[in-house]
This record gives C-alpha cells, structure tokens and sequence, in this order.
C-alpha cells in the first residue's frame, strides 16, 4: 500500500487546500547545508556545493510553489509557465537585476522548455488520476532524463515539481534532508545520465520510476511537520 498520507494521518487527505510549510523547509535545507561535506562524502557523483544562495532560491522556490497551490494553477495544463518559472527561480530567485543579465540564457531555456515539455504534459493528461506516488515518480524521471527539460537545475526543480503533485493530492511534499539525501542523490544521478530515447534507456526507466516511487513511500515526513493549511505570503 502507498497511502503515505493516509497511513501517518487517516483525516489528512479530506479535501481541503494545503500548504508546504515554510519554516520546516528553511530548517531542513540549512541542516542538509551544515552536514553537505559529510553527504557530498558518500555521492558516486559529486554535487556541488549548496551555498547559501541556491537554498535561498530554493526557499523563494517552495515559497512560490505555495503561491501556485493557493491560486489552484494547474501546472500541466493551463499554467504550464508556472513550471518554467520555478526553474528561474531555482537559478536566479526572484532578482529582476539577475533575470535581466541572464536574459539570453532564460530566454534559450524557455525554447527548451516548450520543446521537451510536450511529452510530460501529455503523459500526464493521461495518467494525473493514478496514485499520485507514481504519477510523481514518472514525472521526477521525465524531467531528469536525458533530454532533460531544463539546460540546468533539473534535481532542484524536479523535486518541486514532485512535491507540487504530491501536496495538490493531500500528501506530504518532498523535501531534502540530511537522513535522506544520499538516497535521493544517488538514483538521481544514474536518471540524469539515461537517454530516454535509447533502446537502453528505455528498459533501464521502468526500473529507475518503480525505484524512486519507493524511496518517495520510505522517505515522507509526518505531514504534520510539513504541512499547514494557513497560506503565507511572505515568511
């Protein structure tokens, strides 16, 4: 079974709007920030440095994707520059002066964008009432895989794309933390460096999106630390 929502909390999942809560993410990302020597130690394929300007992006990222589920965007249908956005703000934050110098840079990912999304929002007309688990995981693979859909900060935005549908179905949204980033960094790395229009692509994902839907199942927090039912727009 799973219900992760409904195992930790059988009233969870009534139909109400929820919200990710902003000063548990600010504590998990400055702890995984603190311990990242120690994880980046144990990665096959090293990640840079979280410095403290990619977990404030990251904050303003949750921050606006609060802003999306409070405005009930569909990311996938009729607001799917709601997604790019999130991208921009995982590398630049919310600096007009940064958007501004990056313009060019912006403007090649959002060609980019439009592109390789297609076949995401496709399979996600036709599979967004299955079990949100899976519908995250094949997603997080669609995003990572190679052609990934951004030229830079797939891991970061992807995860947020995951937490988006998990939150919207009354679950509890993905947030990295020391306990689970290695596991999390690890089969993300062997994602990103699969072709998905290859033949050994093709049968290495089923493995990759069964894999990741488990490790989303082992690794959800307790909603309660998580979730809030009170939008904030500044926090």
């Amino acid at each position: 079974m799973d219900d992760v929502s409904s195992k930790k909390n059988p009233e969870f999942r009534k139909k109400s709007q929820h919200f990710i809560d902003i000063f548990y993410i600010k504590e998990s990302l400055n702890e995984v920030q603190k311990n990242f020597s120690e994880i980046n130690s144990q990665l096959t394929d090293r990640r840079e440095d979280l410095n403290d300007t990619v977990k404030d992006n990251m904050i303003s990222a949750y921050r606006y994707l609060n802003r999306i589920l409070y405005e009930k965007k569909d990311i996938f249908l009729k607001d799917v520059s709601s997604m790019l956005e999130l991208n921009y703000i995982v590398l630049c934050g919310v600096d007009m002066g940064k958007r501004i110098e990056a313009n060019q840079y912006l403007n090649e990912t959002q060609h980019r964008f439009y592109d390789f999304v297609k076949p995401i929002i496709k399979w996600y007309k036709k599979h967004k009432d299955e079990s949100p688990l899976k519908v995250a995981s094949e997603i997080y693979v669609g995003v990572l895989s190679r052609p990934q859909l951004f030229f830079e900060g797939n891991h970061r935005t992807g995860s947020l794309i995951v937490s988006y549908i998990l939150v919207k179905a009354g679950y509890p949204p993905f947030v990295l933390n020391v306990k689970n980033a290695v596991a999390y960094f690890e089969p993300s790395s062997m994602i990103k460096f699969t072709d998905k229009r290859e033949l050994s692509g093709k049968l290495k994902l089923p493995k990759y999106k069964k894999s990741f839907k488990k490790f989303l199942e082992e690794v959800l927090e307790p909603t309660s630390n998580m979730i809030t039912k009170e939008y904030k727009k500044e926090e």
